[in-house]
């Protein structure tokens, strides 16, 4: 027989097999406490009878029949009779046992430890109802046996009244203890089974709620493996179908979809949140991946996350994450978004045209109509270089640019910005190529059909303003671009109208004439007014003045345009041309010259107001189209434009 063999054999013998059969601790507990009382009580007994032979044959008979008794018992236990049932009768006899002891007067060593271990006994065996009740009786016997009559038929005599007294109240004080630590067990037991249920029915909610939400739950470790407690919603999410999420890296799920640099910064995110350096709210505004892109299976979808640490008792803390796809969200936001930015185009294209006196509108449509016209005159000229066409071009969307910033029409002008930027990029390379001029072409056209959204809508509106007087158009235009511009460079300034010819303006020198003065009027704001502080010290008027007349003299028209500025800043004019051509000392004449050259500005920076070098460049290839000179007199009093053109029949 081997040492195993033995062992069980051993074990089965001493504990029974039914032990290892119980699943509960408590009737663990209970039996074990069964199994050695049972087997510690039969040999003493057993022994006590050996010792009665020949002395006391009733002594041997009892001592003999509750082990006999105690024996059984230990079958019993090892059967299938429940528990419960196994104690009641064999201790029942161990309590009539002891009373038989109390009435033999037998109190000796052996007989103090048989009663005084008989409450805890039968109370903890046979529990509480039971167990108080046997206890009860024994109590009650002793007391009937010390305190009665019968104490005289006791075969050795009742004890004296001391010991009898202390005899009755430490059996009391026992039998109390263990009816109140019995009663602590009770109660300790029932709220475990409370407790056990609200936790049962907790994890069965919470599962059934990891089951059934459209969020991924799930626990990372220190290494950010997932652990087996994840929702079923999390599979789908991360459209991870193939195996168990179950010790997969979550840095690894999400290697498709981030970038090795974005990886490590995750990685010293989650270090952050195990360090427990920042708070919460910190923490949730560092997340790299509150929102982002995660590709899977050839499909992109948008996921939102959320972490948190969750510290555990006598465990590893670990984080939970929370995992939600947010594709259907995003993709309507961005619908939103779009529809958002159509109605507020078109709200803002309608307020910015129905402040505008129609005929100007209808004098800037047609105005721009032509310059495009010119720009499509432009590209089809084989005559032309490239470098040429490109300027050219930039000169006419400049052009339109000045005349919708004039008429606060900001969306225009600003598309019109981007243009020009993309122009001027092209136009500062050292070979302009064909594809260039056609991207130009392309962006042109793109621009060409925005303007029918501007149509469109004063097709729908009535005049909000009449007049056909072109003077009035003209005023009007160039007394908003002067407010505009004065309050963008936050001075103060003023235009006066002098003597217009209306026959002039009805013929085809209007729109050169209207052009010209839109350039000289964002020449002088930008460059010739001095702030009013400035003119202040200068003895001037805080309000800058700017004068036009558009007159008919000789059988020519004479367009004059002034202001009361500093006039032309000499030594900043020569610092530029000095600039662009080293080694050169010009005299007055050339750097007047040079300030109608194409971009050439002495503005230090460039805005949607100046600084692109086009304006003055524009109004000289005007006079020029038109067959018109220019004068120019510049004073520290200001500075006069003078126009003059054949009037066309």
């Amino acid at each position: 027989m081997t040492f195993s063999r033995v062992k069980d054999l051993i074990s089965s013998i001493l504990i029974g097999k039914r032990y290892y059969k119980l699943t509960d601790i408590k009737e663990q507990v209970r039996y074990m406490t069964m199994n050695w009382i049972f087997m510690v009580a039969t040999l003493p007994l057993s022994i006590l009878g050996f010792t009665q032979i020949g002395h006391d044959t009733t002594r041997v008979f009892i001592d003999f029949g509750i082990a006999f008794l105690c024996l059984n018992a230990l079958i019993m236990i090892r059967s299938k009779i429940p528990l419960k049932f196994v104690p009641v009768f064999p201790v029942t006899v161990f309590g009539m046992y002891c009373c038989y002891l109390l009435y033999l007067g037998d109190l000796n060593f052996w007989a103090a430890v048989w009663l005084f271990s008989f409450p805890p006994i039968v109370i903890f065996l046979c529990q509480m109802t039971v167990g108080l009740i046997e206890s009860i009786v024994v109590l009650i016997i002793s007391i009937v046996l010390f305190y009665t009559p019968l104490s005289n038929i006791m075969p050795l005599g009742a004890p004296d009244g001391d010991v009898k007294l202390r005899i009755i109240g430490v059996y009391f004080l026992i039998t109390s203890l263990s009816v109140i630590y019995e009663s602590i067990s009770i109660l300790k037991d029932r709220k475990e089974a409370e407790l056990k249920g609200e936790l049962a029915n907790e994890r069965d909610m919470i599962q059934t709620m990891k089951d059934n939400i459209n969020q991924g739950i799930f626990l990372l470790d220190k290494n950010l493996n997932i652990l087996p407690q994840y929702s079923s919603t999390l599979i789908s999410i991360l459209s991870y179908y193939g195996s168990d999420l179950t010790g997969k890296s979550f840095l690894d799920i999400l290697h498709a979809s981030l970038d090795s640099r974005q990886l490590n910064v995750m990685k010293g995110y989650f270090a952050m949140v195990f360090s427990k350096e920042k708070s919460a709210k910190v923490l949730e505004a560092a997340n790299p991946i509150s929102e982002f892109e995660f590709k899977a299976d050839d499909e992109i979808k948008y996921l939102s996350t959320r972490f948190q640490l969750i510290e555990q008792i006598n465990s590893d803390p670990v984080i939970i994450g929370i995992v939600q796809d947010i594709s259907r969200e995003k993709e309507i936001e961005r619908e939103l978004e779009a529809q958002k930015e159509i109605q507020e185009m078109e709200m803002k294209n309608l307020f910015d045209v129905i402040k505008i006196d129609p005929l100007v509108f209808q004098n800037f449509i047609e105005d721009t109509e032509a310059n495009f016209n010119a720009i499509n005159a432009l590209l089809k000229d084989r005559k032309l270089s490239e470098k040429q066409v490109v300027t050219k071009t930039f000169q006419y969307i400049h052009a339109i640019k000045s005349n919708a910033l004039i008429l606060d029409l900001e969306n225009l002008a600003g598309k019109l910005h981007v243009l020009e930027d993309h122009i001027k990029n092209v136009s500062v390379k050292e070979r302009i190529f064909t594809n260039d001029v056609l991207t130009i072409a392309v962006k042109i056209e793109s621009f060409m059909q925005e303007m029918d959204s501007y149509i469109a809508i004063t097709k729908k509106i009535t005049a909000y303003k009449s007049t056909n007087q072109m003077d009035t158009i003209l005023i009007s235009s160039l007394t908003k671009a002067v407010d505009r511009l004065a309050s963008e460079s936050k001075k103060m300034v003023k235009i006066q109208a002098g003597q217009i010819d209306l026959g002039i303006l009805e013929s085809k020198l209007r729109k050169p004439i209207k052009e010209i003065l839109y350039q000289c009027v964002r020449n002088s704001i930008y460059h010739g007014i001095e702030s009013a502080g400035e003119r202040t010290k200068k003895g001037k008027n805080p309000q800058g003045l700017l004068a036009f007349s558009v007159r008919n003299v000789e059988g020519k028209a004479e367009v004059t345009f002034s202001d009361d500025g500093g006039g032309l800043d000499w030594q900043k004019i020569k610092t530029k041309y000095v600039e662009n051509n080293p080694g050169t000392n010009p005299d007055r004449k050339i750097l007047l010259s040079s300030i109608f050259s194409p971009e050439f500005s002495t503005a230090e920076e460039t805005s949607t107001a100046a600084g692109r070098g086009v304006g003055l460049s524009f109004v000289k290839d005007i006079a020029k189209e038109y067959n018109g000179n220019i004068n120019v007199n510049s004073t520290e009093s200001g500075l006069v434009f003078k126009f003059t053109f054949p009037i066309p029949k």
